[in-house]
């Protein structure tokens, strides 16, 4: 099935993102709004695509999941969390085997890391790859925390839900694909790199990593440790010149995402409130409310006044 759209469906969404503001309801001030959580789309057609290959209807899949074709097609677009949640379950649900999410690794590494498998494969030093690992990877989704902690002479690597545990098919792609990526970096068997990882309730993983010489054990989400001493240890595809011109790419793109995510919210304070124009800038963090008035014009195209009025 080709992921495509009808014009009817195209348009219907884009006047309800344009008009947004409309269908509103106008509620209290607040001191803060709690941002959606998303995967990418890339992401969401690597499920779709493994599903459609497992056996399973990619129609009645996006139908019982309620997701929209126009939210797949493309680079770069967001599927809310829930969806994807709704997603994995509707897949276990029509009959996908419990290792459906360790088998989604090879789509993972080919497509759904949108070019930052290359950022992390030329950084100079493992430390170094999983910084930018924990950086950019609310670039991808938002969904899943990662925090890299030295203690007790290993590094762990944790992976935890923002607001809640992930499916464990999603857990069990992004544990494999971590495990299988970091030993490939360092150009050795992950049974030599990794001292245990940490699986959480339904992961069926467990047999993979067993099976390559890794020792696993129950836990509350995926943690992956491996020797502290193994931070510092130069990744054999190492590229100076290559990383540092990826990194700029996507620092720039991550201040223009934050930039735009902030100018959302201030159109949301508009809409649901009275603060001040003033105070809206200083909650986004605008020195002066002038820049705030002229980056939300360049944004939308009017003024944070007119916006107001024209409610």
């Amino acid at each position: 099935m080709r992921l495509l759209h009808s014009a009817n469906t195209f348009n219907a969404l884009d006047r309800y993102h344009r008009d947004w503001h409309k269908y509103t309801p106008v509620f209290s001030p607040q001191p803060a709004m709690t941002p959606q959580t998303f995967a990418s789309s890339a992401f969401t057609r690597t499920i779709l695509n493994h599903a459609q290959r497992s056996g399973l209807c990619q129609e009645q899949l996006l139908q019982r999941a309620g997701i929209c074709l126009s939210l797949l097609e493309g680079q770069g677009l967001r599927v809310p969390t829930h969806l994807v949640e709704r997603l994995l379950g509707e897949c276990e649900r029509l009959g996908a085997g419990a290792m459906f999410g360790c088998e989604l690794v090879n789509g993972m590494a080919t497509t759904s890391l949108q070019g930052l498998n290359i950022l992390l494969d030329s950084a100079a030093t493992l430390r170094a790859s999983l910084a930018c690992f924990t950086e950019f990877l609310p670039r991808v989704t938002n969904g899943v925390l990662a925090q890299l902690e030295e203690v007790d002479g290993q590094a762990r690597l944790h992976l935890r839900g923002a607001h809640q545990l992930p499916h464990f098919f999603g857990l069990d792609a992004a544990t494999l694909s971590l495990v299988r990526n970091i030993s490939r970096r360092l150009g050795r068997a992950p049974g030599e790199v990794f001292a245990g990882v940490a699986l959480a309730p339904q992961q069926a993983a467990g047999e993979w990593l067993r099976g390559v010489g890794i020792e696993v054990r129950p836990g509350s989400h995926p943690c992956l440790s491996l020797p502290l001493a193994s931070l510092d240890e130069p990744l054999i595809g190492a590229n100076p010149f290559l990383h540092q011109s990826i990194l700029r790419h996507w620092q720039a793109e991550a201040a223009q995402h934050s930039r735009s995510d902030s100018l959302e919210m201030a159109r949301h304070w508009l809409t649901a409130g009275d603060q001040p124009i003033e105070r809206i800038a200083e909650r986004l963090g605008y020195r002066q409310p002038s820049n705030f008035i002229r980056a939300f014009r360049k944004q939308f195209g009017i003024t944070p006044k007119q916006f107001r009025l024209g409610l």
